[in-house]
């Protein structure tokens, strides 16, 4: 049993009106039993302007497991306290995912 590590970035363009939800996936040299996933950083941010930040939230986990394929998906919500979710924002998590592989 070897353990191996890999980093990816996953990027999320400027939206509103929703929380986002993106995928990333890396790929190790040998098969992968079983995996998990850790954030590693954040650069997150409104599009148009300065807000006061009400909710943050970000979440990783890992999707599916394919061969040697680790395929990671990354929820994203960055709102004020309008109410709603009207002012775009976007940004970048950094995911590091950790592998038992054979």
């Amino acid at each position: 049993m070897a353990i191996d590590f890999r980093r990816t970035t996953v990027t999320f363009d400027p939206t509103k009106g929703r929380e986002q939800s993106e995928q990333g996936a890396v790929v190790f040299n040998s098969a992968v039993r079983r995996a998990d996933v850790a954030l590693n950083g954040f650069d997150i941010r409104f599009t148009d302007g300065d807000h006061h930040v009400f909710r943050e939230k970000i979440d990783a986990r890992i999707e599916r497991i394919t061969d040697r394929t680790v395929f990671v998906r990354v929820d994203y919500l960055l709102r004020d306290s309008s109410g709603n979710i009207d002012d775009r924002y976007e940004g970048r998590v950094d995911v590091l995912v950790m592998a038992e592989v054979a």
